[in-house]
């Protein structure tokens, strides 16, 4: 396709060249002629200019001095022509146009005068000109060219007047032999003969491109014309040539290409997927990375990076399937594969691994109270401790990992020889939270539960020693919160009696198994203002179950609204009998839930079996944990106001053991709180004793009854009568007592007051 294209191109470019090629030939043609041409004039001047030829005139037909004088022309001549073998001719005519004198310089002893000379000279003398040319064209195809001048054969100048019997005509005649050879060679070369031909300037003639000519001398061209049979066979001799260029260099470059391509394509391409072989097979991590500039080095260089990225992105999801997006701690993926490598090592060694379950206590009073915002910046705080506590000297050289398990459990696995070692660092764990934790902008209320199981004593596999540090961490939580506790086959029993309850609880048929029991309280004046209802239940199973046993695992389970409702119920229909020994001005308290305030539909359901009992307003107050704080603080504070509309008091139950602020229950609800035992019995002792009063005083300004509970005696009745103590509970006054007990003693107490 390059070739036919450079074809077209070339064919005009061809003719072009084919004609300016005929054109410098022409010339060289004119230009030979010229040059033989110009032997005849420089005859003639020659003879003109000496006095040989003057001479030769004055002694015509003087034998001896004709001769020397014809001598010394021929010496003038061939000193003109030199050894140039040359034919050429000169002749002397006198005014009657015989010859006078001939020189030929020829290889013919026997030539003569030809026979065009003298018509030649005679019309020489007769023309207006002095001088005169003619091309003779001679039979076998030669030219023969004709100088003549005319002179006065006097002066030898050239007469003013031309006159035959004045004048002599002198006559030089060159035979083009050159010239010859190459019109000649013109005939052979383009197969056609040239033409010269005798123009004048009034004759017009086609000049077409394809003719070239020369001006041989005035009135004579020399012309030839470009066939097309030439210019065809010179194409055809330009596509033979440029075929066969053509195949040559499409064979090299076929062959230029393939090693080419194989060089820089195919080798390449075979290497990259070498490479990339490799790395499917795992055999190498990424392929090397090309350093050329070509296309394949940039697409495996893109592949390089492709593979960088992915394997970045593997690292990175990786990272992030066992890393924890908040705290940056492992997560419970990797704690998992941690602890597996660290019980085979521990097999292997025979030595101890310990998983330290961490519990933080109050953290969803934290997110209610302070936000989330807060609650995240417990746990990370908390994260940046446990690592540190890691990564001191004690614990530096263990083979050990802190993780985030879910929302606030945290768990550690600890390699170690000692198990003395386990008990130091769930001290310190705990110790971290001795009197709260202060984050960068947060004091929170929040302790931790920490629970301990170690291989082998504890377990052989790491399920069964999450479980038992889990069972550990739920027994330090049970027994008090902000302590650990390593697991036992006493803590087994009770995780095992916590199931059985909680098995129970969902099969629990209230009215057989639950009780009522009431515990009155007393004002200052020892009258009797109300009577706290309490929950027993008796499983035939289990036995007795304490409260302080089922609520929290009810709470957990969910299984609280049904117990609720069936206390709710029974103390409901229970009130106007209570009101007709007791007086009717006589309230009960209940304990709620504190997991239900925040939810609306308590209140409703709560307000509905006020409704249907009949239950007057005021008449039943309802105890609420001081823990109630944990929980959504605007939705409590709904649910509260909504109860206390419906005609409930709200009294707050175990003051003193929480987290609420006595200032921060101006914003609650509430008509009485109940100080806990244990704070009675440090406001009692010697070095509390002056905070007793400020404190009662405290909750009057805001309207606030306050009831002490755990009076155990008339001495702590009587400070904290002066210390202005609204009620009173405890053993000192009653215990909790069953309906026909509490007749009974009811007597009894009005006997003993009056």
């Amino acid at each position: 396709m390059a070739t036919m294209g450079v074809y077209r191109i070339q064919t005009d470019t061809l003719t072009e060249v084919e004609q300016n090629r005929l054109d410098l030939k022409l010339l060289q043609t004119k230009v030979e002629f010229e040059r033989e041409a110009k032997i005849s004039s420089d005859i003639i001047s020659l003879l003109l200019e000496g006095e040989t030829l003057v001479n030769f005139t004055r002694y015509v037909g003087q034998d001896i001095r004709e001769y020397l004088v014809t001598q010394r022309l021929d010496f003038l001549i061939n000193d003109v022509l030199g050894d140039q073998k040359i034919r050429v001719l000169l002749t002397v005519f006198d005014g009657d146009g015989e010859p006078i004198y001939h020189y030929e310089r020829s290889n013919n002893p026997f030539s003569s005068i030809p026979s065009y000379l003298p018509g030649f000279a005679r019309s020489l003398m007769l023309k207006e000109v002095a001088e005169s040319q003619k091309l003779m064209f001679l039979k076998d195809g030669r030219h023969a060219y004709l100088f003549g001048k005319a002179v006065d054969r006097n002066t030898f100048i050239s007469p003013v007047r031309p006159s035959m019997k004045d004048s002599i005509a002198i006559v030089a005649t060159v035979y083009m032999e050159s010239f010859d050879q190459m019109f000649s060679d013109l005939k052979m070369d383009y197969g056609k003969s040239p033409l010269i031909v005798n123009r004048t300037a009034e004759v017009s003639f086609n000049d077409s491109p394809l003719l070239r000519k020369v001006n041989l001398f005035p009135g004579f061209d020399l012309e030839m014309e470009l066939t097309p049979q030439y210019l065809r066979q010179e194409r055809t001799y330009l596509i033979d040539w440029m075929i066969a260029v053509a195949v040559v260099l499409g064979a090299g470059i076929t062959v230029l290409l393939l090693l080419l391509i194989k060089r820089y394509i195919i080798s390449p391409i075979e290497n990259l997927d070498h490479q990339l072989t490799l790395v499917m097979e795992e055999q190498q991590s990424n392929i090397k990375k090309p350093v050329g500039a070509d296309e394949v080095s940039r697409l495996g260089s893109k592949f390089y990076q492709l593979y960088e990225q992915l394997q970045e992105n593997l690292r990175e999801s990786h990272n992030l399937a066992v890393t924890d997006a908040l705290t940056k701690l492992p997560n419970r993926t990797r704690f998992q594969d941690f602890a597996k490598r660290a019980l085979i090592r521990a097999w292997n060694r025979h030595s101890h691994v310990s998983l330290i379950y961490i519990d933080l206590d109050n953290f969803k009073f934290v997110n209610d109270r302070l936000g989330h915002e807060a609650g995240d910046e417990l746990l990370k705080h908390a994260a940046r401790l446990f690592q540190d506590l890691l990564q001191s000297d004690q614990h530096r050289n263990n083979s050990s990992l802190v993780s985030r398990l879910a929302g606030d459990e945290f768990a550690i696995v600890l390699a170690h020889e000692n198990l003395d070692e386990r008990v130091t660092l769930a001290s310190n764990l705990v110790a971290l939270f001795k009197g709260g934790l202060k984050t960068e902008r947060y004091l929170t209320p929040v302790s931790a539960s920490v629970g301990v199981a170690s291989y082998p004593n504890d377990g052989e596999d790491l399920r069964e020693l999450i479980a038992n540090a889990d069972m550990a961490m739920y027994h330090a939580k049970r027994t008090g919160k902000n302590r650990f506790a390593a697991y036992s086959h006493t803590i087994a029993r009770e995780a095992r009696r916590v199931k059985l309850i909680e098995d129970a609880l969902k099969f629990v048929n209230s009215d057989e198994e639950f009780s009522l029991m009431f515990m009155p309280f007393v004002d200052a004046d020892h009258k009797i203002k109300g009577l706290e209802v309490l929950l027993r239940w008796y499983s035939p199973e289990l036995g007795q179950i304490t409260p302080d046993e089922f609520v929290p695992i009810a709470e957990q389970t969910g299984s609280y609204p049904k117990i609720d409702d069936w206390v709710f119920r029974n103390a409901f229909s229970q009130l106007s009998t209570l009101q007709q020994f007791l007086g009717e001005n006589v309230i009960i308290a209940i304990n709620i839930s504190a997991g239900e305030l925040g939810q609306a539909a308590f209140a409703d359901r709560i307000i509905k079996l006020k409704q249907e009992f009949n239950v007057p307003d005021r008449s039943v107050e309802l105890e609420i944990t001081e823990t109630f704080g944990y929980f959504a603080v605007d939705q409590v504070l709904s649910v509260l106001r909504d109860l206390r509309d419906a005609g409930f008091s709200i009294s707050i139950d175990d003051f003193g053991i929480g987290y609420t602020p006595l200032l921060q229950m101006i914003d609650y609800p509430v008509d009485k709180v109940k100080f806990d035992k244990e704070l009675v019995d440090r406001l009692t002792s010697d070095n509390y004793h002056p905070l007793m009063q400020p404190t009662v005083e405290l909750c009057h300004i805001q309207s606030i009854k306050v009831t002490a509970e755990g009076v155990e005696n008339e001495e702590k009745f009587s400070l904290l009568k002066s210390a202005g103590c609204d009620y009173f509970q405890g053993y000192a006054i009653a215990q909790p007592m069953t309906l026909s007990e509490l007749r009974k003693w009811h007597i009894e107490y009005l006997g003993k007051d009056q």
